[in-house]
């Protein structure tokens, strides 16, 4: 995840939803990405895990700092 804002994000929080057909969730999981602080035009990775889910259609990503 790129911080493409102009401050830099620190505390970072991303939650990962698995969708089937109609938009309903069927899983959903967080995680903490590295690093915690992301600077303007730097990157931060996470890494989440899902049940293997054939009704599963898209992903929905959300992600939080401060």
């Amino acid at each position: 995840m790129e911080n493409v804002g102009t401050r830099p994000s620190r505390t970072l929080r991303v939650w990962v939803s698995a969708l089937d057909a109609s938009g309903l969730a069927r899983q959903r999981v967080d995680a903490l990405p590295t690093p915690q602080d992301v600077a303007p035009g730097m990157a931060a990775r996470f890494v989440v895990q899902l049940a293997d889910d054939p009704q599963v259609r898209t992903y929905h990503v959300e992600a939080v700092g401060h």
